[in-house]
């Protein structure tokens, strides 16, 4: 028996959580003249009871035509404009990311690097203990952000065309201890965030 794949071994342990995962693979040959290229794109997309989780993983032979991220996404009630994305502060920050906000509240500036297009910030859905929560998601899972954006995976059918939240990663996760840590601390993470969100809409 063959050895099993990263994607074999996550849509397994996704399976075994009682997610019920989908699973995508795409091979395409583009023929350009003097130029052969391929493309493969795979990803599994899940869902439980407040999140979708979705693990994708593309390769082209153009430059910047790959793209792998792990990640957990849930609609939020905000506006479609919406666009933000929150890091673990680090000194890379003054040079690596653009568009930075300050919230005005202490705890979240000194830990966190807010990006957003817009002059909105997530202040108002991120207590001391979502802070803490997902910089203790963050030591266990490098590099990871969270995102709020509309309409931002078109694969997911069930989040076409709504602003989602998600805490994604640019890696393929398929370890026990990183999808404990993704789907558990980072569930409660966007739970809580969507909630306090709702609260400030009543």
């Amino acid at each position: 028996m063959a050895d099993k794949t990263a994607f074999d071994i996550l849509f397994d342990k996704l399976s075994d959580r009682g997610m019920q995962p989908e699973r995508q693979i795409s091979e395409r040959n583009f023929i350009m003249p003097g130029l052969d290229r391929m493309s493969n794109t795979k990803y599994i997309i899940a869902r439980n009871r407040t999140f979708y989780f979705c693990a994708y993983d593309s390769h082209g032979a153009s430059a910047y035509s790959s793209k792998t991220f792990t990640g957990i996404y849930s609609a939020i009630n905000l506006p479609p404009e919406t666009d933000c994305h929150i890091y673990k502060k680090d000194w890379v920050d003054l040079i690596l990311r653009r568009h930075k906000r300050k919230s005005g509240i202490r705890y979240i500036d000194e830990s966190l690097t807010i990006t957003s297009a817009t002059d909105w910030t997530p202040s108002l859905l991120l207590n001391l203990t979502d802070v803490n929560l997902y910089l203790e998601i963050s030591k266990r899972i490098e590099p990871i952000k969270i995102t709020i954006q509309h309409d931002y995976l078109s694969i997911i059918e069930g989040l076409k065309d709504k602003t989602i939240i998600g805490i994604e990663t640019d890696l393929w996760l398929y370890e026990e201890n990183d999808l404990d840590s993704l789907i558990n601390l980072g569930g409660q993470l966007i739970e809580n965030m969507t909630n306090a969100c709702a609260k400030q809409r009543l």
